[in-house]
């Protein structure tokens, strides 16, 4: 994908106990998307993120390992989110995306 003209996004997460994201797709204004996993315990190893299939079932889930992510251009079938469950320790991870011009939250943007 062309991210020439995309504008960089960098969101930094701490999700505790309680946490869970219903699965989705990203919004069409986004180009890419990296999740990259920060936490250095493994006592998360089983809280990275979820996949799944066009009609919502469960596929896999990414390990959630230090330096380790997931990575994919946000479109139609790329459906993740997150299944409510215990969290031992807060789960840290920084979120990448390049997101076209009609990003409305501006400030949110690198310079």
């Amino acid at each position: 994908v062309d991210l020439s003209k995309g504008h960089l996004r960098i969101e930094y997460t701490q999700d505790v106990d309680g946490f869970w994201l219903r699965p989705h797709t990203d919004i069409g204004v986004k180009l890419f998307t990296m999740l990259v996993y920060l936490s250095r315990t493994s006592e998360l190893e089983d809280v990275g993120t979820d996949i799944y299939d066009s009609d919502h079932n469960w596929v896999s889930r990414t390990r959630f390992k230090q330096d380790h992510g997931l990575v994919f251009i946000p479109g139609s079938n790329t459906w993740h989110g997150f299944e409510k469950r215990p969290l031992a320790a807060i789960r840290k991870s920084i979120i990448v995306n390049f997101v076209m011009d009609d990003w409305r939250e501006r400030w949110q943007l690198a310079p």
